[in-house]
């Protein structure tokens, strides 16, 4: 038999069970509230949404149920409703179980959560400050509050919200998680470098919190921290995002290994990124170097990708003017003034 008829065969028999079937003489509504909320979780962890809810709603039938044995019941239903994105369905037994069990912060949190996703930010950002006043430990429900408000731009809250979890859990890794990202947001990088390196710390193998520290560290005039965190990854792991972030710190460095070691992979394709500011941004350190057929090369990639980037098309009129290569030059600055008349009456500028 397979898992998904077994599924149906055990909802359909629950449901008989609690609907008056061949069982009604062993059934005891206290018991099979107990069985219902264990079957509806185990079939909520295996994803089978639909057989949750069919099984918590059918049970919240039976009339002899206590009052706090119904919250429970309506809180399974409307979470797994709500996995499915039967919304409305969803927020009519979520608002059911705050209202069997008001002082129930996680009734009012998973409620918020569905507002949220049906775009309410108003009563969902209420919930949550409901959900946060009941339960004043949970720095979980502060996070999700601050990240909520920090979505519908209220970041002064949303820094009073961080700042109360921190006050929990001061060094909790998701704490400094969200310090980072709510500076990170405001393009704070120094207020957002003390919870990147500490994060770094409690979290070494983390490799997206690696590149935001080495970017941090950029922005704060610390670019050798930068690359002592990514350079020796250099054409291993690194993504297009940290590759710019290495060029730009060998730029404000003055070096050009790894710009001319780009030039010259393109033939063999060894990093075939689709990123076109990686190649200006390889391009630019060559061209500050009096390296001009690296740089040609380089800013030639960009441009396949970005053919019409007004900036790189400057940059690379420059190179070719510097090679000799007149014609082609002049060439490319009618594309240019075609594309940004404004340069009309300019000598093309320098990069």
């Amino acid at each position: 038999m397979s898992s998904r008829i077994f599924t149906v065969a055990f909802v359909s028999l629950m449901a008989a069970s609690v609907l008056g079937g061949p069982y009604t003489a062993k059934y005891d509504p206290q018991l099979e509230f107990q069985r219902t909320v264990t079957a509806s979780d185990s079939l909520m962890a295996a994803g089978h949404y639909d057989e949750a809810a069919a099984l918590a709603s059918a049970l919240l039938e039976d009339n002899r149920l206590f009052q706090h044995q119904r919250w429970p019941l309506h809180q399974r239903a409307g979470l797994a409703l709500q996995k499915l994105k039967r919304y409305d369905e969803a927020l009519i037994h979520l608002e059911q179980a705050v209202v069997w069990a008001q002082t129930e912060a996680a009734n009012h949190r998973n409620l918020a959560t569905l507002l949220v996703e049906m775009d309410r930010p108003g009563r969902a950002l209420s919930e949550y400050r409901e959900a946060c006043d009941l339960d004043p430990r949970n720095w979980h429900y502060r996070l999700e509050y601050g990240n909520v408000l920090m979505v519908y731009g209220q970041d002064a809250l949303a820094e009073r919200a961080f700042g109360e979890a921190a006050a929990v859990c001061p060094d909790c890794p998701e704490v400094h998680r969200a310090w980072s990202r709510f500076h990170l947001e405001l393009t704070d990088y120094v207020g957002a470098l003390p919870h990147l390196e500490r994060l770094h710390e409690l979290r070494p193998d983390d490799q997206e919190v690696r590149s935001l520290l080495a970017l941090a560290r950029l922005r704060t005039d610390q670019a050798e921290g930068a690359l002592a965190l990514l350079a020796q990854a250099w054409h291993d792991d690194l993504g297009d995002r940290d590759v710019r972030i290495v060029l730009e710190a060998d730029r404000m460095l003055g070096r050009t290994d790894r710009a001319v070691s780009l030039a010259l992979s393109l033939g063999g394709g060894i990093r075939p990124s689709t990123d076109p500011d990686l190649w200006a941004q390889a391009a630019l350190i060559c061209i500050e170097a009096d390296l001009d057929e690296e740089a040609l090369a380089l800013i030639e990639r960009a441009l396949d990708l970005d053919p019409r980037h007004a900036g790189y098309l400057n940059n690379r009129i420059l190179v070719l003017r510097r090679l000799g290569r007149t014609r082609e030059a002049d060439r490319a600055w009618e594309l240019l003034i075609s594309l940004d008349p404004a340069r009309a009456g300019d000598a093309n500028e320098s990069p």
